[in-house]
C-alpha cells in the first residue's frame, strides 16, 4: 500500500468514526425537550416539544405524561381504555418479580409506587388486543394539571407529522389501535420488565389477590 492509499484509508476511517460519534446526537434530536418522551408521541397527542412534559398531567387522571407514555395510555384522556377506571388507578407498571412457587407478583407502578399480591388459578391474564383471556392455571407461572401549551408550541404540536425513520421508535403500545391480536398470556409471561397495562387487586381477609392482569405488547 503506497502513501496515497494509506492516506485515503485514514480519511475513510476518520469519516466513519465521525459518523458513529454523531449517532447519539441524531437520537437526541428526536427528544428535543429531553423529557424521555419521543417527539413523535408528543406531537401525536399535541404536547409541547419545548417544555418538558414528563411530570405534567393534562387529563387530571393522576398519571403523569411519562407514565402515560410507558403504559401506552392517552395523556389527553383520563380513562384511555374507557372501562370507567381512571388511568391513574389501573396499576400500570412493570413486573418487578414473580415467584411461581408462591404466586407472589410484585409490580413497579409507573406512578412511582410498588404493589404486591398473589396470582391464583382464578386470576385472568390478558394480552393486549386479545379478546379472550387465559387462566393462570394454564401454566405454572398528578400534579400540575395544566392545559394545552399556547401559541407556537401548541400549533407545533398540532401540525407535527411523523418524521421519516421514526416507525421503529419505542413508543407506548396503546396509543394506536392496530387491531392486532397478541399471543395467549399465562403466568410464564410475568417476567421481570414485562409491561402491565392494568392490574386489578382485591384485598380480602388481609390477603391481596390479583383478579385480572393485562399485559402490554
Amino acid at each position: 500500500m503506497n502513501r496515497t492509499q494509506r492516506l485515503t484509508a485514514a480519511i475513510v476511517a476518520a469519516v466513519g468514526l465521525l459518523a458513529i460519534l454523531a449517532l447519539p446526537g441524531v437520537a437526541a434530536a428526536k427528544d428535543r425537550n429531553h423529557d424521555r418522551i419521543p417527539d413523535r408521541w408528543e406531537k401525536r397527542h399535541r404536547l409541547s416539544l419545548r417544555v418538558s412534559q414528563a411530570h405534567r398531567d393534562q387529563d387530571g387522571d393522576r398519571l403523569r405524561n411519562r407514565a402515560e407514555f410507558l403504559a401506552g395510555d392517552n395523556p389527553r384522556s383520563a380513562d384511555s381504555d374507557g372501562d370507567g377506571i381512571p388511568d391513574g388507578e389501573e396499576n400500570a407498571g412493570k413486573v418487578e418479580s414473580f415467584d411461581g412457587a408462591t404466586g407472589k407478583l410484585t409490580i413497579d407502578l409507573f406512578g412511582g409506587e410498588t404493589i404486591s399480591g398473589t396470582v391464583t388459578e382464578e386470576t385472568e391474564i390478558q394480552c393486549e388486543h386479545e379478546s379472550s383471556s387465559a387462566s393462570a392455571s394454564d401454566s405454572n407461572q398528578g400534579e400540575d394539571n395544566s392545559g394545552d401549551e399556547e401559541g407556537q408550541e401548541h400549533q407545533e404540536g398540532q401540525q407535527g407529522q411523523d418524521e421519516p425513520g421514526d416507525d421503529n421508535e419505542n413508543e407506548g403500545s396503546g396509543d394506536e389501535d392496530d387491531n392486532g391480536e397478541g399471543s395467549s398470556c399465562t403466568t410464564a409471561d410475568l417476567v421481570p420488565g414485562a409491561v402491565v397495562e392494568q392490574a386489578e387487586l382485591k384485598l380480602a381477609s388481609g390477603t391481596a389477590t390479583f383478579e385480572e392482569i393485562e399485559l402490554g405488547g
